[in-house]
């Protein structure tokens, strides 16, 4: 099948999915740490056997990065081209999403084609990348307000203790989010590998250089290909427009 090169993934998406990653297994590895410490107390000087407090730290200015790497991307969403956007108010979404479950659910062999995102995928990076984000933000700063009573965290994030009524139950959920971040990871992984594999449309090269592999009449119209040639493939063209008129 004859296929095409088209732009989908802007530099500031791709930077803050790479970006995410690592703070987000800095932060699983610091938090499962600061929950279960494997080493517990030891001799010597409190500066040269600091871990648990380096591991807050570290967690601390990771979840800072997150929160700052969330913003960021939630910019883009409405500065960015229209694959870096969520509108699941569109026509033909919850179809489109009932026909890639049952793709998914090995009920149906064939699949819609999308440049982007499928409409589960969307889904899924919304209720556990924007959702499951701020759940863990705001239980974040909730028990660090624990920590320090007279901070803007418990001056602003103390109403979850309020809410839960006790602070194990925060905890609980912080916890139970975090292993749903590990699950989601798993998962993403299986369905990425195995779309690239099936489908041969570049999805994990995408995610470094932007572009996927689309059948070559998918692309309807010149101005949707324009669009999705990228930055550089769009000033050539208006290099050339210039120089016929």
């Amino acid at each position: 099948m004859l296929k095409r090169a088209i732009y989908i993934w802007e530099l500031p998406v791709r930077l803050y999915h790479w970006i995410n990653a690592f703070l987000i297994v800095a932060l699983l590895v610091t938090g499962f740490y600061i929950g279960y410490p494997i080493f517990g107390p030891t001799g010597g000087e409190a500066t040269e056997n600091f871990i648990m407090g380096w591991m807050i730290y570290i967690h601390t200015l990771a979840a800072w990065f997150f929160i700052a790497n969330i913003i960021v991307r939630f910019y883009w969403a409405f500065k960015g081209n229209e694959y870096a956007k969520f509108k699941p108010w569109r026509r033909g979404f919850a179809k489109d999403g009932l026909e890639t479950l049952k793709y998914y659910s090995f009920m149906k062999k064939e699949h819609s084609l999308e440049h982007g995102h499928n409409v589960l995928a969307q889904l899924s990076y919304f209720f556990f990348m924007w959702v499951g984000s701020f759940i863990m933000i705001f239980t974040g700063f909730a028990m660090q307000g624990e920590m320090f009573p007279e901070g803007l965290q418990a001056k602003y994030f103390g109403w979850m203790l309020t809410l839960f009524g006790n602070s194990m139950d925060v905890r609980m959920l912080h916890h139970f989010v975090a292993w749903a971040f590990i699950w989601f990871i798993i998962i993403h992984l299986y369905l990425v590998i195995r779309q690239d594999i099936l489908d041969e449309d570049g999805t994990i090269s995408a995610i470094f250089n932007g572009y996927k592999f689309i059948p070559q009449d998918f692309v309807l119209d010149e101005e949707i290909k324009t669009q999705l040639k990228g930055p550089q493939k769009q000033k050539k063209n208006k290099d050339k427009n210039e120089i016929h008129h």
